[in-house]
């Protein structure tokens, strides 16, 4: 198909007579993991090392091309969302279907709608600490504190609960409980840790 005008990605724009070859090594799609939609707002996709940045295609996509064999670490990044990261073995794609999928999860600035249940706080030994795990006892529910210390858990089909929170770092743990309610945003406040 002829272009009859310039085609463009975020990566690159291609022109009337332009010729570029080049061989998918595998594609990433991203997940919110509060919607299961595409992620919002500002998202980068690279290799971990830096080296190399994802082009996004028109559906979504974050494409890695011309990678060689092995173990690729990806890195992603957003103002919306936790950072993430995964290791892709490139040998064990299946070449018909080299896609894989990642869930993000909304950071504490993330715009839930008004009507979500959420829990927030923020954990502090002084100074916040970052990379914690949070997670609900008797739940599947976890997720990390961010660079201020703070967290959201987010809840659905729950009315009125009380539930055990769990904060670990390292070798260190804390529980407190916290009782949530439906469509209401309930605070911990400051955690002092461990």
């Amino acid at each position: 198909m002829p272009l009859t005008s310039p085609f463009m990605t975020d990566g690159f724009t291609a022109y009337i007579g332009d010729v570029m070859t080049s061989k998918l090594t595998f594609a990433v799609w991203l997940v919110d993991d509060f919607t299961q939609q595409k992620p919002e707002g500002s998202v980068q996709v690279n290799l971990k090392d830096g080296s190399i940045k994802a082009s996004r295609n028109l559906s979504g996509y974050y494409l890695f091309n011309d990678l060689s064999a092995g173990t690729h670490v990806i890195s992603v990044e957003s103002d919306m969302y936790l950072p993430a990261e995964m290791t892709i073995d490139t040998t064990t794609l299946d070449l018909k279907k080299p896609a894989v999928q990642l869930l993000l999860k909304p950071a504490p600035q993330y715009p839930f709608p008004a009507s979500a249940t959420l829990l927030r706080g923020v954990v502090t030994n002084g100074s916040p600490v970052a990379g914690a795990t949070v997670s609900v006892t008797a739940k599947p529910i976890m997720t990390f504190t961010d660079d201020r210390g703070g967290f959201v858990i987010y809840f659905k089909g729950i009315k009125t609960e009380t539930v055990m929170v769990v904060i670990k770092k390292g070798a260190d743990t804390k529980s407190i409980p916290a009782t949530i309610e439906e469509g209401k945003t309930v605070s911990t406040g400051v955690i002092h840790f461990p």
